[in-house]
């Protein structure tokens, strides 16, 4: 149970100054979001909206999609489930696209090698033009290299939990899922329960950082868990596609590293790295293009062949778009990472000043809240009388998915990831709207 002040992640609260409420009162929707301290406003103009009244529900999935999958939801309602951000591309990316579309024409194709080299370069990680497999999407290459270096009856090991669709892969190839548990130890560190691994597994199917609880594992266990899959000839195929967004520390912005990049290039040979540029660069509509590291030959070979002949290789305008990215998205992405770090430093002074104790985390990366919906919140400070939460309304959290959609709240299901009586909240919007969708959750 996460404790007041804390998240079970082991971030600390920062102390913040809660500066003057009135001066922060810039939001139509006041009434029901409250004010917000400034410092948590900083970057409140990377993100496009406050109102979910001034959605075009037209335009994106995220809000069109609502009456249709939530029939019951309310007409303000707030919507924090897909995984995409409240804010339009890069100016110069979408530039660079427009331009390659007005003057490319019939099939072609566009090497992204040295671009990927480049990127990780930048960040201090090595990785040879030459180890980069282009693909369609990160679900269709897990797919692929379940289908290529699998057998059906296999047993394949998974986080839990974990991203649903990644679990699908495994199931609909006729494999075994094998899960996987996490403990935390002293330090706070994310680590592999490494009972719960099988040596007759013959892949592991790894979601790093993880989706939904935004966990990283320790340097020191991803060598043990790589050593383990070594030793039993245990294929490690990750999907890093959230790695952009690391808040290892006090929930500053840092990107994390390719799992295992810190071991030797030996025992680096068992893995398969996918990942891409549509979440960090919120390229989803296009979309960017994905990718594989695969720096053994012989696998990449394998995999490759395997991705040509179902064709599932990125189109020319996702690698252009990838490489936009990659060349012209570093200050875009920055401010992006910053205003992200804020939104995930309000989560923690909201549950503070509003004297909620409640199991939640948003792990060391991501831009998610993973919440607790089964244990229901309490009020932790028994002295908080009724007319210091007046503005809020009476302390009444929502206990189930279906009272938070009641609310107005859209998340995502914990039962999609195996986890029910939780709910996935996206981070990625005007900080406001993160207070009255906290405030709808506690307060009725």
């Amino acid at each position: 149970m996460g404790s007041l002040g804390k998240d079970i992640s082991g971030t600390e609260i920062s102390d913040l100054n809660n500066s003057d409420k009135d001066s922060c009162r810039n939001s139509p929707d006041n009434a029901q979001a409250g004010a917000v301290p400034a410092e948590f406003l900083a970057y409140q103009d990377v993100w496009e909206r406050v109102n979910p009244q001034e959605y075009d529900v037209s335009a994106r999935l995220k809000f069109s999609a609502v009456s249709s999958r939530y029939p019951d939801a309310t007409a303000d309602t707030i919507a924090m489930w897909i995984a995409d951000m409240d804010t339009k591309p890069s100016p110069e990316i979408s530039a660079y696209i427009a331009e390659h579309v007005q003057n490319a024409y019939g099939y072609q194709d566009s090497d992204i090698g040295e671009a990927v080299h480049g990127w990780f370069k930048a960040q201090q990680c090595s990785v040879s033009s030459g180890s980069v497999v282009s693909v369609a999407s990160v679900i269709s290459a897990v797919d692929v290299a379940l289908k290529t270096f699998c057998i059906p009856g296999d047993e394949v090991m998974v986080l839990t939990p974990t991203y649903g669709p990644l679990v699908d892969c495994i199931n609909n190839n006729s494999l075994k899922v094998h899960a996987v548990h996490t403990n935390r130890d002293e330090n706070g560190d994310d680590t592999i329960d490494f009972s719960s691994l099988s040596k007759n597994a013959t892949a592991f199917v790894l979601c790093h950082p993880n989706n939904p609880t935004g966990q990283v594992l320790s340097a020191s266990c991803q060598s043990e868990l790589i050593r383990f899959c070594n030793e039993h000839g245990i294929l490690i195929i990750t999907d890093e596609i959230h790695s952009e967004f690391g808040f290892l520390s006090n929930d500053e912005p840092l990107p994390i590293p390719l799992f295992g990049s810190h071991c030797d290039v030996v025992a680096q040979k068992g893995i398969i790295h996918i990942s891409g540029v549509s979440k960090a660069f919120n390229l989803a509509a296009i979309p960017g293009a994905s990718y594989a590291i695969i720096e053994d030959a012989e696998l990449r070979a394998k995999f490759s062949t395997a991705i040509a002949s179902r064709h599932l290789e990125a189109s020319c305008l996702s690698q252009v778009a990838l490489k936009a990215a990659y060349s012209f998205g570093h200050d875009w992405l920055d401010n992006i990472r910053k205003a992200l770090g804020l939104n995930r430093k309000l989560v923690h002074f909201y549950f503070k000043q509003q004297n909620v104790s409640c199991e939640y985390t948003m792990g060391k990366a991501g831009y998610f809240l993973w919440l607790n919906l089964s244990k229901t919140a309490t009020c932790a400070d028994k002295k908080v009388s009724s007319s210091a939460l007046s503005k809020k309304g009476t302390f009444n959290p929502a206990s189930t998915f279906d009272s938070c959609v009641s609310r107005g709240v859209i998340g995502s299901d914990g039962n999609q990831f195996n986890a029910p009586g939780w709910i996935r909240l996206n981070l990625a919007c005007h900080p406001l709207q993160i207070v009255n969708a906290l405030d709808r959750l506690f307060f009725r």
